[in-house]
């Protein structure tokens, strides 16, 4: 998986999965679509102009409430990736299973990085450069497992993947 380098969209905390994408889009699910409508009641500007490559830099308690797949959907289809103070295990599970990938960090590191900032993040080492204003922070990344999953694109490509392979069953 290759670092992504693009611009940075900061995020206060306590961004609701509602907040992400509406309620009234809880019935799509072409990605195309869903990613004209991330942010769109909060900051339209993200949904008009994000890239692949771009950085979500969130606060605490990122993607509170319902456990929707939309927002990661439409992160995938932009080509987003998540950078977050935290987020609960239910958010966490789908970014994984949707193929996002994403790191935690400290308060710190969230204060020295501005909106519009041009970050570089590479998601398996847990480098994040800060190209606009220099220096640079270790976080911790996932897990190589669910590291694998995200390379994959998801749950559903990298179990594709593992179809072919032969598993070991238990030894007893």
């Amino acid at each position: 998986m290759q670092p992504y380098d693009g611009r940075c969209w900061k995020l206060p905390d306590d961004i609701s999965s509602d907040q992400l994408i509406g309620a009234q889009h809880v019935f799509d699910f072409d990605p195309q679509v869903l990613r004209k409508h991330l942010l769109a009641e909060f900051r339209p500007e993200i949904a008009a102009n994000a890239k692949e490559g771009d950085i979500l830099l969130a606060g605490d308690n990122f993607a509170n409430g319902s456990n929707h797949s939309h927002p990661f959907l439409a992160m995938k289809a932009i080509g987003m990736g998540l950078v977050c103070k935290s987020i609960s295990r239910g958010p966490y599970r789908l970014s994984v299973f949707m193929g996002i990938p994403l790191l935690t960090c400290e308060a710190d590191v969230y204060e020295r990085i501005d909106d519009g900032d041009r970050i570089k993040v590479d998601f398996v080492s847990g480098a994040v450069e800060n190209l606009s204003r220099g220096g640079g922070f270790s976080l911790q990344p996932l897990p190589p497992f669910l590291i694998e999953i995200v390379a994959a694109g998801g749950g559903l490509e990298h179990a594709k993947l593992q179809q072919g392979k032969q598993v070991d069953g238990p030894s007893w």
